[in-house]
């Protein structure tokens, strides 16, 4: 090779030019995938939960309209009081702790619902089991059943 000619086709080189520096954006399309992957996961799961959340609120207002039917029927004060004594322990368990709430009765018991974000009236709840207790003979006035019936409504709409 002839050094004169090699000197020309060096002359004619240019220098080396790096590519561009990757850039984290655009996203690939396997990141875009796995974010909606995520984003639909999450929905699911919130969906899910908000579905058994209102399943929890029906199943539990359609015992209050079973109770009220059977209180109409029968006017067995004791058994209306038992229904609701038991669905409000029920739905206590089911929101809050249920290691702590499990074991209350009476007063403490009235006290927790009330210090709970329901605010459910101890009054009432006195009345509730003190119905219990006397059974059937026991008479409550109509207007504390009606209070009875939308404490528990209340009750179901701010726990559940």
């Amino acid at each position: 090779m002839n050094p004169a000619s090699a000197a020309g086709a060096l002359s004619e080189l240019r220098d080396i030019h790096l590519p561009d520096p990757v850039s984290f954006w655009p996203l690939a399309p396997g990141w875009w995938g796995l974010f909606l992957g995520i984003f639909f996961a999450f929905t699911l799961v919130a969906w899910t939960w908000h579905q058994r959340r209102l399943s929890a609120r029906r199943a539990a207002l359609v015992e209050v309209e079973r109770l009220e039917v059977e209180y109409a029927e029968s006017h067995d004060t004791g058994a209306l009081a038992s229904g609701l004594s038991a669905l409000l322990r029920r739905l206590a368990l089911l929101a809050g702790e249920r290691v702590r709430v499990a074991s209350l009765h009476g007063v403490a018991r009235a006290d927790a619902l009330d210090e709970s974000a329901a605010k459910f009236s101890p009054r009432l709840l006195e009345g509730i089991e003190a119905a219990v207790y006397r059974g059937s003979a026991h008479v409550v006035a109509g207007e504390d059943i009606h209070a009875w019936f939308d404490a528990v409504r209340g009750f179901i709409r701010r726990t559940t």
